[in-house]
């Protein structure tokens, strides 16, 4: 009778070649991660927190919509933007920009622009800035300004300043990171499968 005995280097080597694809998974997702932190910008913030608002109108969508303002500031609100007529299903704005953030002792503020879905007609513009407060790491949403007008309320297609950007050594660490584990992953493989050609072929008999 024929059987065959499995070379321990082999074993080694595959379980070295899940442990280097879990690093590589693991350092793709710490990439995406750290090169996702411009959510917490206040911009960022106030743009998801607008865009959440404007999906409560939108058919199939209100619940999620307003479950996901309310986690970053009360959707009430947003009560004097949304369109005083039914949008049948329809987002509540058209489109939506924001600019950059002017930090204040208390919190930021973030000029937005945007107009209110309209069925006839031109649509309405409305104007202002979101309130954030710090929370942590990140912001909320603390309030809207519709009244005052600073000279700093602009967005980019105003003239103003565009919403700021992670630093570049963010980005760079990042690829730099993904770099590592990947060389790292590869240096294990190839060495798992050096200690396996060195045993030689596994044994029949």
């Amino acid at each position: 009778m024929t059987g065959a005995r499995s070379d321990p280097a082999l074993r080694r080597g595959f379980v070295v070649a899940l442990v280097a694809a879990a690093l590589v998974v693991a350092g793709l997702g710490a990439v995406i991660r750290v090169a996702s932190r411009g959510h917490h910008r206040p911009e960022g913030i106030a743009e998801h927190w607008l865009a959440a608002i404007g999906d409560t109108t939108r058919k199939g969508v209100r619940s999620d919509a307003r479950a996901r303002a309310n986690r970053i500031g009360p959707a009430a609100l947003a009560a004097p933007l949304l369109p005083p007529a039914d949008t049948h299903g329809k987002a509540a704005f058209d489109d939506l920009e924001v600019g950059r953030a002017r930090l204040q002792a208390a919190g930021a503020r973030v000029p937005f622009r945007l107009h209110q879905h309209a069925a006839h007609g031109s649509a309405p513009l409305r104007q202002g800035a979101v309130l954030l407060s710090r929370r942590g790491p990140s912001w909320r949403v603390t309030g809207l300004d519709l009244s005052t007008r600073l000279p700093s309320d602009r967005v980019p297609s105003q003239g103003g300043a565009p919403p700021s950007r992670a630093p570049l050594r963010l980005w760079l660490g990042s690829v730099l990171l993904g770099l590592v584990l990947t060389l790292t992953s590869y240096l294990l493989l190839e060495r798992a499968t050096r200690a396996a050609a060195r045993r030689g072929p596994a044994v029949t008999t």
